[in-house]
């Protein structure tokens, strides 16, 4: 079996020399893998002593392991150990054969897939995983709340043990990559079948479930004997067998509390430090605080439904009161990225040159006579989550509506409390975020497409749906890109949102770390991650 962890990792040192980016002790790449490319390998092939445990500390706490039952990203970073998918993405933005080693498109409407022959589930009784096991969790998907990773799907056909080919209702750009999704990854048909309690545990990944107690942690036990290490085929580097004997995510929900344990040694990576914290970790010769450029965007929004915010040009004077300078420095001392349009930087199309509403209280007030509310006037209510940073936010946003005679009414709650409400059109204004680092689709269709369930604005526009189904099939990449810099400046104009920043990725570890895969979103992928000793 090839191992091709080192020389990536050779070519990442490279990469960092290049561009200059690198963790707090210049250790890590901007990629997030380690430097120490052949302590990597070498604990892979157990011949690095390292710790048997490797403790994630997490700010939120897992709440479902259902793959398909669920779409929380904590979930889901859980999931990746266990479970696995057609397709890989990785963490420079590229889509790589997964489970699946080919496809072709046969015709504008069907795809044919070839499967790996070599890979079993982690059942005890190495049952293979063949195309029968991607039609029975494709078909599975379409019944539950992950139909909408599978726009455009039709059906499944299995072709023989290890072939398949999909239907879908047109041509579609992105497809394919839908189905690097993890709540996609594919399940054990016979799991099912034979009354297996849980069957959803069972998957093909380096690690397997072991306990999770909800509030303490989740543990994951490597799989000794995972096809990945026991194949005479070759493995791709995402295959790799595991490292760390188990993995234990523990939730510390209060963010001074997760620094404390990451000093004392209690976990070695501490998920989304506390902005104001990172000086004291910087001091410490045990940990590393890592950096780089993320993909997850914060942003305010309108029910547009709600008088007075069904009013285009009353939300864009909105837009041009909020001071995103700001809120970017309250928020996360300014380690992050300001920008106009919609959608996550990184994603293809990314178009972020038309005008938009800048800061500029002398123009939102001009909007505001212009939209019948020449001497303000507006009470309203800000509903938002009561967790950093968006109570930093908030305040600076109800202050800066103060000055064109909006009186706003700050509202927090819990996260599925702000969801529910949401869904449910109850708020007026809101606070959220979306992270997106693969599909455009998953951007436009739900935040904005009419009647999505992620589209918490409830915004219907004709014209925005038609874009955003053209640029998911227009074939000509030319002319798919006017599409989508068409449907932005669109979106952006329309003003349901006002995008505010994009989070910088900012994680703190044991400075021992090693093997470590970053994603600028947040969706880390740790089977190979150690603590070397």
């Amino acid at each position: 079996m090839k191992k091709k962890l080192a020389l990536l990792m050779c070519l990442a040192m490279l990469a960092t020399s290049v561009i200059g980016c690198s963790g707090g002790n210049g250790e890590t790449t901007s990629g997030g893998e380690t430097s120490a490319a052949g302590e990597t390998t070498a604990a892979a092939d157990g011949a690095t002593g390292h710790k048997d445990t490797l403790i994630i500390g997490t700010d939120v706490d897992i709440n479902n392991l259902d793959l398909q039952a669920q779409q929380d990203q904590i979930n889901n970073i859980v999931l990746k150990n266990t479970h696995q998918a057609l397709v890989w993405f990785t963490n420079e933005g590229e889509f790589e054969p997964g489970l699946a080693t080919s496809w072709e498109n046969v015709d504008d409407t069907h795809i044919k897939f070839t499967l790996r022959d070599d890979v079993y589930f982690n059942d005890g009784n190495k049952t293979p995983m063949t195309a029968e096991d991607v039609k029975f969790t494709l078909d599975m998907a379409m019944e539950s709340v992950s139909a909408p990773n599978l726009a455009g799907f039709v059906s499944c056909t299995v072709d023989g043990d290890y072939e398949f080919t999909i239907e879908t209702e047109s041509y579609n750009n992105e497809f394919v990559q839908s189905l690097a999704s993890q709540n996609l990854a594919i399940q054990s048909k016979k799991a099912y079948e034979d009354g297996v309690e849980d069957p959803y545990y069972i998957g093909t990944g380096p690690y397997k479930f072991d306990s999770w107690v909800q509030g303490e942690y989740c543990r994951l036990t490597k799989v000794e004997d995972y096809w990945g290490a026991t194949t005479d085929q070759e493995v791709p580097d995402w295959a790799a067998p595991g490292v760390a004997e188990t993995i234990d995510f523990k939730p510390y929900v209060e963010a001074s509390s997760r620094v404390i344990a990451l000093q004392a040694g209690e976990i070695d990576v501490c998920v989304n430090p506390p902005i104001n914290e990172l000086p004291f970790l910087e001091e410490d010769p045990n940990i590393t605080v890592y950096e780089q450029a993320g993909s997850r965007l914060f942003y305010f929004a309108f029910n547009v439904t709600k008088e007075p915010w069904d009013n285009q040009t009353l939300r864009q004077a909105v837009a041009c009161a909020i001071d995103r300078d700001s809120v970017l420095q309250a928020a996360v001392e300014g380690k992050g990225t300001l920008q106009t349009t919609i959608l996550n930087r990184g994603l293809w199309g990314f178009y972020d040159d038309m005008e938009g509403f800048d800061y500029d209280v002398e123009r939102a007030k001009e909007l505001m006579a212009e939209a019948g509310y020449p001497d303000g006037g507006i009470t309203t209510t800000l509903t938002y989550a009561n967790s950093s940073p968006y109570e930093s936010i908030a305040t600076i946003i109800q202050a800066n509506l103060a000055e064109i005679g909006i009186t706003v009414t700050l509202s927090p709650c819990e996260d599925a409390t702000l969801k529910s409400t949401c869904v449910n059109g109850d708020q007026e204004l809101f606070l959220w975020r979306w992270n997106e680092d693969s599909k455009v689709d998953f951007v436009y269709r739900d935040l904005f497409y009419t009647g999505s369930g992620s589209n918490y604005h409830h915004y219907s526009d004709a014209r925005a749906d038609e874009l955003t189904d053209l640029v998911a099939t227009e074939k000509d990449p030319d002319k798919r890109l006017e599409y989508a810099q068409e449907l932005q400046t669109y979106l952006v104009d329309a003003c349901p949102q006002v995008p505010l920043y994009i989070a910088n990725l900012v994680i703190a570890y044991n400075s021992n770390l090693q093997g470590q895969y970053f994603y600028g979103g947040g969706n880390h992928y740790w089977a190979h991650a150690y603590i070397a000793e």
